[in-house]
């Protein structure tokens, strides 16, 4: 019951994040007869650009981006919908961010432009900078995802050795400018969620360069020298707003668990960090109420991080959360937690996460799986395999980054 009940929290929370249930309401501020520019990237792109062409009919044109496997189900009228690779962008990922900036430019002043924003359009629109060949970007991108860094550091490099990010899409623009965005980003920054395409960032190439320094990218190569001369990011103009973002899918779980006689708590909207660290804080905090008698579910968000380090670890944040989860627990009987990301995927498996619960340890002996191991290989995807726990929905088509609920019973 327990596995089931808190897979339906997520899911209710993945459902409402969704652009039919969060798109439609920012649509009536435009009328349904005009003509508007539709232009759009992330893994939600497609379905948010379904939602334009069932509101604007044909009077909508343009193109969004999306990820492979994330094209719409329904129709989309006059707007293109382009694929590319994600987390990692290939050719069509440029060829994706040329046909948006192309189409930008094209815009005749004073039309409505509808920018569709959500959480992977750094990625799935690359365009990188003169001078700098897709290789390099594609070598830099590895590395920032293999060395730790943040969601918004990584987007600040990127943005500084791109064509297209740090609004330069939007100031391609002549039209009048509105953003929708579903935002994958904690604290929801406008200038972070994929990589700030339609608005103005204050961040410097000078950062850049820090950020690389910071985390041993020390080679110089055309990137670094980009960077030592790389021009200020464009002024943007325009109107901006978070349709969904990682409150959104943690209320209506928490409002769904009370309506069921749960007693809830959000440990933040926005937990960041280590993963290995963030779960052993939670354990402590499951093991308090656990200690008290206190029946209750703790809900958080946000996106955590896995330092991999010379590791060849497969999995994502939020199994290792939970696989460090466990290990601290220690088969605690009554505590029992899910981990998944809202996009249907978590790190470098098509899995969105995973479930833990007291029996987890003893199973995994059984199976031969060395726990402690397996965390010092990062290789948490090996653990929930060989458990058969692992939270397979397939891709969601949103995107409001990570959704955590420890019951405790």
């Amino acid at each position: 019951m327990n596995r089931d009940f808190l897979t339906s929290l997520y899911l209710s929370g993945v459902e409402v994040s969704k652009p039919n249930a969060c798109l439609g309401e920012y649509f009536t501020a435009f009328s349904p007869s005009e003509r508007v520019c539709i232009l759009g990237a992330g893994k939600a792109a497609a379905d948010m650009a379904q939602e334009a062409y069932r509101y604007f009919g044909n009077n909508a044109y343009g193109a969004v981006v999306t990820r492979y496997g994330y094209e719409a189900e329904g129709a989309t009228g006059n707007i293109r919908v382009l694929t590319a690779s994600h987390p990692v962008p290939d050719e069509n990922s440029v060829i994706a961010a040329n046909t948006l900036m192309n189409i930008a430019s094209e815009v005749p002043q004073g039309e409505q432009v509808i920018f569709l924003i959500s959480g992977g359009g750094s990625a799935l629109a690359c365009a990188p900078a003169k001078g700098v060949t897709l290789e390099e970007k594609l070598g830099l991108h590895k590395f920032l995802l293999r060395s730790g860094a943040s969601i918004e550091e990584m987007n600040t490099v990127r943005k500084h050795v791109s064509l297209i990010k740090g609004g330069r899409l939007a100031a391609a623009s002549k039209g009048n400018n509105t953003s929708l965005v579903i935002s994958d980003v904690v604290g929801d920054n406008p200038a972070m969620i994929a990589s700030g395409l339609t608005v103005e960032d204050n961040s410097s190439p000078k950062d850049a360069l820090a950020i690389l320094q910071k985390y041993g990218f020390g080679e110089t190569n055309s990137i670094t020298k980009h960077l030592e001369h790389a021009p200020p990011l464009p002024k943007v103009a325009g109107d901006y707003h978070i349709v969904a973002n990682a409150n959104t899918a943690i209320d209506v779980a928490v409002t769904r668990a009370q309506e069921e006689g749960w007693k809830t708590h959000v440990i933040s909207y926005e937990e960041t960090g280590e993963a290995s660290e963030v779960a052993k804080r939670h354990a402590k905090l499951a093991l308090d109420c656990k200690a008290k008698g206190e029946r209750c579910l703790l809900f958080s968000g946000g996106e955590l991080t896995v330092t991999l380090g010379d590791t060849e670890g497969e999995g994502g944040p939020n199994q290792e959360y939970l696989m460090v989860l466990a290990n601290t627990l220690n088969g605690e009987a009554g505590i029992c937690a899910l981990a998944a990301d809202t996009d249907g995927v978590d790190g470098s498996k098509e899995v969105a996460g995973g479930y833990i619960d007291a029996t987890t340890l003893t199973r995994a002996v059984s199976e031969g799986l060395d726990i402690k191991s397996l965390i010092a290989q990062h290789n948490s995807f090996a653990f929930f395999d060989g458990l058969g726990d692992h939270i397979v929905i397939g891709p969601t088509r949103t995107n409001v980054n990570d959704f955590r609920v420890i019951c405790v019973f």
